[in-house]
């Protein structure tokens, strides 16, 4: 139980992290959702805002307990689910779902630290797929529907990568608002 509840306390930073962005600026969002159950985002559902410019912002957090162990590289991304489908191709089609309704701000958010061969790829938190060998180029393009959308899907999509640990990253959150906001005892 410990293992699933750390996962969830990530992802609830991840959404408070956005909340506090919209209680900075009320101006930024029209609405915010964590865990949204709107199927039209369902790869991308753990933070979900609309913003009052008409674009979106959607967040997929994913934690594990030993990030040493468990990195953010091509293998996990691409491969398949029992469903026949992998994490990158899941993304890629909700964003592009989502970007029917208008431009998506986009992003994974994760403890996992990027192996050498997507860290040699990835510049400012965008992955650039030119920077890719040809026959993972050839598979990550497969995986996004073609060339054309796995192209649209990596100019929207940011990797925050690595997010500090669980105490951390809560620090980080509540620095933001103690003491200029409430006091510690309150947060």
């Amino acid at each position: 139980a410990a293992i699933p509840r750390a996962g969830y306390e990530f992802q609830d930073l991840a959404g408070i992290e956005v909340l506090i962005r919209h209680f900075r600026d009320p101006e930024l969002y029209a609405w915010v959702a964590l865990e949204a159950d709107d199927t039209a985002y369902r790869a991308l559902d753990d933070v979900v805002a609309a913003r009052k410019d008409g674009s979106y912002e959607l967040v997929q957090v994913k934690f594990t307990v030993d990030p040493s162990r468990y990195r953010l590289d091509w293998d996990w991304l691409l491969s398949k689910s029992d469903g026949g489908s992998s994490l990158l191709g899941k993304w890629a089609r909700t964003l592009a779902r989502v970007g029917a309704l208008g431009p998506v701000h986009a992003g994974l958010k994760t403890n996992r630290v990027p192996n050498s061969d997507f860290a040699a790829a990835l510049q400012g938190g965008r992955v650039q797929l030119d920077l890719l060998r040809a026959d993972l180029r050839t598979a990550v393009e497969a995986a996004c529907g073609g060339a054309a959308s796995a192209k649209v899907f990596f100019r929207a999509f940011d990797f925050s990568v690595p997010l500090p640990d669980l105490n951390r990253y809560e620090v980080y959150l509540r620095d933001q608002l103690v003491p200029t906001d409430t006091d510690a005892a309150a947060a």
